[in-house]
Parts: C-alpha cells; structure tokens; sequence
C-alpha cells in the first residue's frame, strides 16, 4: 500500500477546535483514529506507545501550538498491545 494522506485545516472558534481535538483523543483511546478531508480518509491505528512532540510557539504577531504524535504500524504476526492506556 502506498502512502495515504488526509489533510483538515482552516479557521475555526475555540470552542469548535477543542471539541475536534476531544474526539480525536477519544478515538485515539478506543485505538482507531480517522482523519476525513473532503472525498478522502485516512483511518489509522495507534500502537500503545507514541512518539510525542508538542511545541508552543509565542511571537509578537502570532500564536501557536503544534502537536505530533507517531509510531510504528503494528505487523501481523507480532504480539500487539491496542486499546485504552
């Protein structure tokens, strides 16, 4: 399979961000994440540990906060530890 990408982005209120981000990190806790931008999506599956990054930036002109996670795609055939952590 090749690389699927799924790209959200745009203006929105607080309130409309924070509810996004809460979805995702309860997706992220039952262990499946889908991220959907027009006619495509991407689903994906988190392994138990991540990598994290989160940066916060502050300048004179703009704010910004900046999070990362990734982590390798478990293999079939490998013990696989999924679900709520």
């Amino acid at each position: 399979m090749g690389i699927q990408k799924a790209r959200l982005g745009g203006v929105m209120g607080v309130w409309e961000a924070a509810d996004r981000l809460e979805a995702m990190a309860r997706e992220l806790r039952a262990g499946s994440l889908g991220v959907a931008a027009g006619r495509v999506s991407v689903r994906l599956t988190p392994a138990v540990m991540l990598d994290v990054e989160i940066k916060a930036t502050k300048r004179p002109d703009r704010e910004g906060l900046d999070v990362r996670l990734s982590w390798s795609p478990h293999q079939p055939g490998e013990p696989g530890l999924r679900g709520e952590f």
